[in-house]
Order: structure tokens, then C-alpha cells, then sequence
């Protein structure tokens, strides 16, 4: 937990590029800074819902473990409906790149809190069903 949270700290302080920068552990964009704090492997059509199942629990208690640590030093966090936000975007109003991320990558309430400038979220990323689970850090402009 410490390294993560020193990662937020890093991302909190860093510029953001002016295009976009892939890195080991993510990739940044104007904007937005996206850490990659836990992997998982692959998926594909044959694996069915019970190899997955374990993944994803395993996954977003180490995410609820990543919000209470923050919450600590921050506060707790706001949340934010990501279909709200995704309906509003439908609906052609401009997302800020870290709702525009978060959406595209994961569903429902999204903790955020407000650091200065900038917001900050954890969640479980899976943008398919065969694609890894990311357990993610993002860091974004206001």
C-alpha cells in the first residue's frame, strides 16, 4: 500500500505530457497520468465466468483496501456514478480526461477526491471480458 500511495503523490506532482506517453507502469496523456498497480492475465472465451470470478473479487477487495488508505490522510472520498457521467457524454457533453478514462474503463460509483488542482480514483479497470483486470491509479486535471 505504501508504494501505491507514494505512486498518487508522484502523479499529483508530476506535469502532465503534452501527447501521449506510454510508461512501464501506465501511461500518460495531456491531462491525465494512469498508473497500473495490479495486472492480471488474459482472458479468453473458453476460461467462463468461474476463472474469472476469483480475479475480480481478488481484485476490487485490494482496490477497497486502496481507497481506505488514502481516506486516512485525505478524507473520504466523493463518488461519482460513472453511468452518469457516460450518459452525459451520450448526450455530447465534454468529460474531463479522467471521467472520460474512468468511464471507458470501469462501471458504477468511482471514488475521487479533490487533491489542489487535480482528482485522483482507483479502480478496477476491464474494458472486456478477455482482456486483464487492471487494478489503476489515475490522476487527472480538475
Amino acid at each position: 500500500m505504501d508504494e501505491w500511495i507514494t505512486t498518487a503523490g508522484r502523479l499529483l506532482a508530476e506535469p502532465y505530457p503534452e501527447t501521449m506517453t506510454q510508461r512501464a507502469d501506465g501511461f500518460a496523456e495531456p491531462g491525465l497520468h494512469v498508473a497500473y498497480l495490479m495486472v492480471s492475465r488474459d482472458f479468453w472465451d473458453g476460461d467462463g465466468r468461474e476463472a474469472m470470478e476469483p480475479t475480480l473479487e481478488e481484485y476490487e477487495a485490494v482496490c477497497d483496501r486502496l481507497v481506505a488508505a488514502p481516506a486516512e490522510r485525505w478524507g473520504e472520498p466523493e463518488r461519482i456514478d460513472l453511468s452518469e457521467v457516460l450518459a452525459g457524454s451520450l448526450r455530447g457533453e465534454e468529460q474531463p480526461p479522467l471521467t472520460g478514462y474512468l468511464c471507458g474503463v470501469a462501471g458504477g460509483p468511482a471514488p475521487l477526491w479533490r487533491r489542489d488542482d487535480r482528482h485522483v480514483s482507483v479502480v478496477v479497470a476491464w474494458a472486456d471480458k478477455e482482456l486483464p483486470m487492471i487494478v489503476t491509479l489515475a490522476v487527472g486535471q480538475n
